[in-house]
């Protein structure tokens, strides 16, 4: 090689373009694992043979959702619900270091994100958005709430961005100590205690990484709820209106009550047993037709729930072969004693029969109030139609000759869910609250093309949303479909699988919240 004055030359290094081996036309499962896939939909054989969740990608807009001019926006009917694809992502807000969250400035944005979430999804017919109208300032004035809220934000920020995962597990660290301290040097703090107790629990519900830390921050909000009773009074003659009274504020007890409530009614349901405390007299605290953050309009359904849960237990203890495996301890708290005697005279069948009869009616005749928001009526005839198919569930517990009898009236209400479903408007903010009715509906669905939209509706609210649960709901779906088909191909002389006993058999320790 030739010299010159400077010395040899180096021949310069061309870096050579690496090719990529990664399947691009396969399912998401396949492609992360870097396999071929046979592009079997909606589940490949690889996914099959290992029992894996077969995931696909959505098809993609050819032009960005969230480029809107502001012609564009301006043009928007005024009461057309909001899209989240409409505002720009809240992360895009964060230019602190995500290791940080001590200083006053990082707060400033979890606690930017929280408010920006929640006001992005308001929708103009409901008029108070309670998780900004409570809880915001209640913490103005409670450093340990403000604290809850802090870990609430970072937590979803976690969802979407795994580079907050350390953040928020600190920040979820410190709201654990500050309920802590606050229990034990305000224990009659019912409203500040109670608004802790219930963030964290919403705050686990959505992580889902240890499925049983929201079940036990909810027993304990039950706990601080009972001991605002009498307990030297028997549950009928209680005058639970008088809770209030422990309240700063009427109007934070009363939506803090009925936020309790939609939590334990649905664990009822999920988790098969009765609820912690009669929480439909929260639900009843309000006058008139309440448009609540949580159910919509739907707080006479939430009331009907709750009676069918309790007749749920009833027609358990009926049976020798009681069904709460992983619960056992959970009624020996002070909250549940107190309210669900075990020493209650069983009821007869006569009295059961008549009970269903008389839900059904109920549900049946029942009018949704009013309202100028289409997705607010969806989502109550939604909670109406599951509320349904909880109550034929329990039918066929209590008398399994009927489920021959109730297996159309079940279809009926699946096909109902579906299609209210399918006209809810994609991202608006009812649809936060869909998962208890699409997962009934899944759970009882057996034709492919209600699978298949209820399948896509989940999918779509763990891509926007990002709540694990959510998840965790789907997988348990995925594989009661799975099962009930090979089932189905096999011609076996068992009967369909139960999601019921996927949860039991797996531990899982389901929210549909």
């Amino acid at each position: 090689m030739p010299e010159t004055a400077t010395g040899p030359q180096v021949p310069r290094r061309v870096a050579k373009r690496k090719g990529t081996t990664r399947e691009r036309t396969g399912c998401l499962t396949c492609r992360q694992r870097k396999k071929r896939c046979d592009l079997g939909y909606p589940v490949c054989t690889h996914c099959v043979r290992l029992n894996y969740k077969c995931k696909w990608e959505e098809p993609r807009p050819l032009v960005q959702e969230n480029t809107l001019s502001t012609e564009q926006v301006s043009n928007q009917p005024v009461n057309a619900p909001f899209r989240l694809s409409q505002v720009p992502d809240p992360i895009l807000f964060w230019v602190d270091d995500h290791s940080d969250n001590t200083s006053r400035s990082s707060r400033r944005h979890f606690l930017r994100y929280y408010a920006q979430t929640f006001t992005h999804m308001l929708t103009t017919n409901i008029e108070n958005n309670s998780f900004l109208s409570v809880f915001l300032p209640m913490a103005m004035h409670d450093s340990a709430l403000l604290n809850a809220l802090i870990a609430w934000s970072s937590s979803h920020l976690s969802l979407r961005d795994p580079a907050f995962h350390q953040v928020a597990m600190q920040n979820r660290g410190m709201a654990m100590r500050d309920l802590r301290l606050s229990l034990e040097s305000s224990p009659k703090n019912a409203e500040t205690n109670l608004a802790i107790t219930l963030v964290l629990c919403s705050m686990e519900s959505i992580m889902a990484d240890n499925d049983r830390a929201w079940y036990l921050h909810l027993m304990g909000a039950a706990g601080i709820i009972s001991s605002q009773i009498c307990m030297d009074m028997a549950p009928d003659e209680t005058d639970f209106s008088n809770i209030l009274q422990s309240f700063e504020d009427a109007h934070t007890g009363r939506w803090l009550l009925r936020n309790f409530a939609y939590h334990d009614i649905l664990m009822a349901v999920a988790l098969d047993r009765e609820p912690l405390l009669p929480s439909y007299h929260f639900v009843q605290l309000d006058e008139g037709p309440v448009a609540d953050s949580y159910f919509g309009l739907a707080s006479e359904i939430m009331t009907i729930l709750y009676l069918i849960a309790s007749l749920n237990g009833k027609i358990k203890s009926m049976h020798d072969g009681d069904m709460d495996l992983i619960y056992a301890n959970a009624s020996q708290s002070d909250a549940y004693n107190n309210f669900h005697p075990h020493m209650a005279p069983k009821p007869s069948i006569s009295e059961i029969n008549t009970t269903f009869t008389s839900l059904e009616l109920r549900l049946r005749e029942w009018v949704c109030p009013p309202s100028n928001d289409e997705s607010l009526i969806l989502l109550a005839e939604s909670y109406r139609s599951s509320a349904l198919l909880y109550l034929y569930r329990v039918m066929r517990r209590g008398f399994p000759s009927v489920e021959e009898s109730l297996s159309h009236k079940t279809a009926q209400e699946v096909a109902t869910v579906v299609t209210n479903i399918d006209k809810m408007p994609t991202r608006s903010l009812p649809e936060c609250t869909l998962l208890f009715p699409l997962f009934l509906a899944g759970g009882e669905a057996s034709k492919e093309t209600h699978i298949k939209s209820i399948r896509h509706k989940m999918l779509d609210m763990i891509e926007s949303r990002r709540f694990r649960n959510v998840e965790v709901a789907l997988s348990v779906l995925e594989k009661l479909w799975r099962l009930n088909l090979e089932r189905k191909t096999t011609h076996t002389t068992k009967g369909p699988v139960d999601w019921l006993d996927i949860i039991l058999q797996d531990g899982i320790i389901l929210s549909l919240t």
